[in-house]
Parts: structure tokens; sequence; C-alpha cells
């Protein structure tokens, strides 16, 4: 498995990989991971194969692999590989194909993010111009594939729309292991956040950056009336922070509010499931792992319909979808807040359908889809 982004850093793609990879590991099969090196990280797991890197973005842990580097390319040649499976088209995604064409292996591709809705992260680059690019490229690599994981339908229409014509199938990446949920202990959230037991705490959990759209949820939290004293929480880290906090204080919602930061993966399941109601406004899921371990804790959603979110919260039965407006994301939290016995009813049937979602369940579906790709069939196709 090939990425460019992986431990230490916390991320939905970080998660899924490690995640899958674990799943595969407990079947008998053996995974080696390709990553760039993170200064100062050492791995606890011997197959972990990292290339040298550097930080083109200054204050940004995410460190690009030097695909060059001689030595990394040497132990790779050394590791008998059946399959190739990258989690990334740009930089390890290329020697990755590299690696599939010479071996003559099945090379496989999880698309895990909509590429270009994060163009602007370079801003030198005219945002018309860098989009098309992007598409471009990623349209070349997804047809040179034998076979790419959409995590929802939604993306498969996505890709079909930008003109893929290689094989697809849609697999949950967004991964949870049940027993994970079973024994969380949120008791200590409210007590840490100054959030008494009587008040509703609604939360929300993601990387702060512009893509999240993190400020339409406190623009919808500001149209939440006063009297039903509620707190948001606000469970991630990222480049938007200080912008969030600024506008906290001009919508006037500084006491309202609180940023957690950056959790561990337990102590940011355990604030998502001291909530009363899990808040998430991104556009630009391919899925929305968090959506999905807020449904397993038993915490009703009230989101945005976009992306793949649509895929893992039923509206009505698990939540409520809606549109990207400040409005109508208020509207229904007030739905729920006014309503306890639905917001039970919502949070029993998430944590049923959050079951499909389970790490083995998906590890069969994978290890099916890679036994057909070795095999040089075609399967199930979108």
């Amino acid at each position: 498995m090939f990425t460019d982004s992986y431990l230490p850093r916390v991320s939905g793609v970080v998660h899924s990989l490690e995640a899958l990879a674990r799943g595969l590991r407990a079947k008998g099969h053996d995974v080696l991971i390709v990553a760039p090196a993170y200064r100062g990280y050492r791995d606890t797991d011997g197959d972990v194969l990292r290339f040298p890197s550097f930080r083109p973005l200054r204050g940004e842990n995410f460190p690009l692999a030097v695909p060059f580097s001689r030595s990394a390319r040497q132990r790779l040649e050394q590791i008998p590989l059946d399959l190739v499976h990258t989690h990334t088209p740009f930089v390890l995604g290329s020697v990755a194909a590299g690696e599939a064409r010479r071996r003559r292996v099945p090379l496989v591709f999880t698309h895990h993010t909509l590429y270009e809705e994060y163009v602007h992260y370079a801003a030198w680059i005219p945002a018309v111009v860098s989009r098309r690019a992007v598409r471009a490229y990623v349209r070349r690599f997804v047809n040179r594939t034998a076979c790419t994981i959409a995590p929802s339908h939604a993306v498969a229409a996505y890709l079909r729309g930008r003109g893929v014509t290689a094989r697809i199938e849609v697999v949950p990446t967004g991964t949870i292991e049940l027993s994970e949920f079973a024994d969380l202990a949120p008791d200590w959230v409210r007590p840490a956040y100054g959030v008494p037991a009587d008040r509703p705490l609604l939360v929300t959990a993601s990387r702060l950056g512009k893509e999240k759209s993190v400020g339409l949820l406190l623009e919808a939290f500001a149209r939440i009336p006063a009297r039903y004293q509620a707190t948001l929480l606000i469970v991630g880290g990222g480049p938007a922070i200080d912008d969030l906090q600024t506008l906290t204080g001009r919508l006037g919602l500084g006491r309202r509010t609180v940023f957690a930061g950056l959790q561990p993966h337990r102590r940011a399941l355990e604030c998502i499931a001291a909530g009363d109601i899990f808040l998430f406004a991104s556009q630009t899921e391919t899925q929305g792992l968090a959506v999905i371990e807020a449904m397993a804790a038993g915490v009703p959603v009230v989101a945005v319909d976009a992306g793949g979110v649509s895929d893992a919260v039923t509206d009505g039965v698990t939540g409520f979808l809606t549109g990207p407006s400040a409005a109508e994301l208020a509207d229904r939290t007030r739905l729920l807040l006014d309503d306890p016995p639905r917001r039970r009813q919502f949070g029993g049937a998430g944590r049923a359908a959050a079951q499909r979602f389970s790490l083995d369940q998906v590890t069969d579906v994978m290890i099916h889809m890679y036994d057909s790709v070795l095999a040089g069939g075609h399967g199930p196709c979108i």
C-alpha cells in the first residue's frame, strides 16, 4: 500500500489505511506500507517502508516523499509484491504505478479525496487552471488502474462524470471496529469543557480547513436561540483555526463554543459520544468517517447532504440531511433539541446502520475484490 499521508498524521485517509492493513493482517495477509518519513517519528510496525521527504508548506506537517530516493527504491525492489494498492495518485502514487507496471502486477487505487476541492492550498496557481489540471491528471491515473475503489456511490458517479472508464467498486473506506465503541467512557468530556449535565452539547469533529465548512456550522449555531443554553464542541485542528476563532467572536459565540483541538482517536470518539447531536457541514467528503463514528456511538446526525455523507446518513431515520444552508442546519438542529425521544430513536437507528461499516466486513469485501483482480476477472462494476 502506497500513501502520501501516514502516521503520525491524523486524518481519515490515515485511519482508513491503517485499519485496512490491520484487518488484512488479522486474516493472514502480508501488507507493506510505503509512506513519506516524518521527522522525529519512528515506526513500531516493521512492515513500513519510508521514503525520505521534505515539507513544502510551512506550518503544515504534510511532508512530500522524494520519489527518486535510490536507497528507498532499492529496499522496495527486494520485497515481492502480488498486488499494488495506492491511496494517492500523486507522488508515491506515481511510484506505485511504476512498480505495478515493472512487476506486471495489478494496480488498485482508492479515491479517498475530491482533490480538485483542495486546490486553494496551491494559492499561487489560478484555481481554474489547477482544477482543470488536477481533474485531467486524476482521470488519466484512474484509467490506468485494474480497479479503483470509490468510498461511496456519490464518488463513483463523480468519477464517471469526469470521464473515468476503468473498473470502479464501491467499498466503504471509513471503517469502524465495533468493539471500540462498546467501552467508550465519555463521562470526562462535559466536566473537562465546563458543560453542565443538563445543558445540550452539540459536537463536530473534522480537520479545520476551509474545505470542511466549519464556518457554516458556526453560522448555523449562531441561529440557535440562547434559551437552549447549548454548547458547541469543535474537535480537531488545522490551518483555519485562527479564522474560525475570529468568526466565533464576531458571531458572539465565544462563551458557547469550545475548541477542543486535535485529540487522540479514542478521546475524539469519546467527545463525539458525549454529544446530544453531531453536526457536520463538509461538502467535500468522499464518505465522512466522523459521521459514521457518530452513528456508531448512538448520536443523531445533522449534516449537509453532499458527497458521500448521504451514503451513511438516512434522512429522517438516523439523522437529518440538509442543504448547504445555515438556516436549514439550525432548523433541523432545533427540531432535535426539542424532541429528546426522536434523538434517542435516531441514535439507536444510527448504531444499527453503522454495523455495515465494520472493519471485519469491509476487509472481507476488499479481499474478494483483490482475488477478483488477481484472477483477471471483472466481477461487479459501477
